[in-house]
């Protein structure tokens, strides 16, 4: 299975993945596990870099990712996929606010649309600063209502 996920998800720390970078240069950060590569095929060339509209980066994208194709990106997966464990391909941005996207988003959009083949974003465990907080529901606890007073009806 392949995946897409940020380099700070602390899933990666389990040791379950061959984790590969999608990025022109490797995290500065301490990570907490080893990565196994990097494909710099995938990673967005210079020109699209302060792109930050995804409806203009989309189609430059798809092209950019048409020159090298289907076929050779596979290859380079498939090389990853036979270390033996799922395949997480990693860039650095946190999308999980869903105004938010990066180039892995879409690549995984190229990817279906050339392979029909679906790359998942991995969960991420760490807290979400994005996530809506659902409104705390207060419990009002109400008395019973009062027994209806017994009234004797007199009939004249």
């Amino acid at each position: 299975m392949i995946y897409t996920s940020r380099y700070a998800n602390p899933e990666l720390k389990s040791g379950k993945y061959t984790v590969v970078g999608i990025t022109r240069g490797a995290p500065k950060f301490k990570l907490g596990y080893s990565l196994a590569g990097n494909i710099l095929e995938i990673a967005p060339p210079g020109y699209l870099f302060n792109e930050y509209d995804r409806k203009r980066f989309t189609p430059q994208y798809f092209k950019h990712m048409d020159r090298t194709g289907p076929a050779l990106i596979a290859r380079m997966l498939s090389f990853y996929e036979k270390q033996g464990k799922d395949v997480v391909l990693c860039c650095y941005e946190d999308v999980r606010n869903p105004e938010d996207w990066c180039h892995r988003l879409v690549f995984a959009e190229w990817w279906q649309s050339r392979t029909g083949e679906c790359i998942p974003e991995l969960p991420d465990p760490s807290p979400n600063k994005w996530r809506r907080k659902e409104p705390e529901r207060k419990i009002v606890e109400q008395a019973a209502p009062p027994e209806p007073e017994v009234v004797q009806m007199k009939m004249w």
